[in-house]
């Protein structure tokens, strides 16, 4: 019996040495690093130039509006001009540098238009006349008197419930307990 608890411990401690060896790591399954993704500068033009215009003419809902802007050796120049809704078309003119900042020259031009006064409301004629009086002498007739009804003795009806007897309880020792006869 002492042989088979012997080796049976050999056994676990051979065992034991064996799970605190590592084998050599296998070779990596991945490929290298990406290169540097390579960072460009945006190339910003010396002097930078553009020009734009719109305009919009609107009958229906008497929008009128114009505006252009030009950039030109660091210089912004521009004018916009809308309908104003008194009648005159204000137009502002504009200049816009490093050296003398924003500068505006506002005008109006066209004559104020006078404006149609507003109609006057009067309260319409009454459709209906409300109708005459009509003084008639009134009918006399006595109040009437409501009198509560008398009330009439009726006997209440008797009814007799048959009394039961409540269940007897026993005790549990009462019950279970064994009579000897000796």
């Amino acid at each position: 019996m002492f042989a088979k608890v012997a080796v049976c411990f050999a056994c676990v401690a051979v065992l034991a040495v064996q799970a605190q060896y590592y084998s050599a790591a296998y070779p990596a399954a991945y490929s290298a690093a990406y290169p540097a993704a390579a960072v460009y500068q945006p190339v910003v033009a010396s002097n930078p130039s553009y020009a734009y215009k719109y305009g919009v003419a609107d009958p229906s809902t008497g929008d009128y509006k114009s505006a252009e802007e030009s950039l030109s050796n660091g210089v912004v120049q521009g004018q916009y001009s809308l309908a104003e809704p008194d009648g005159t078309v204000r137009t502002v003119s504009y200049t816009a540098d490093d050296v003398n900042g924003f500068v505006a020259q506002v005008s109006k031009a066209g004559k104020v238009a006078a404006a149609a006064p507003a109609p006057v409301y009067s309260a319409p004629a009454p459709v209906y006349s409300a109708p005459a009086p009509v003084y008639a002498p009134s009918v006399y007739r006595p109040a009437a008197v409501y009198a509560p009804a008398p009330a009439v003795y009726r006997p209440a009806t008797l009814y007799h419930v048959a009394a039961t007897a409540a269940p007897v309880s026993y005790p549990f020792a009462a019950y279970k307990r064994q009579v000897s006869t000796k």
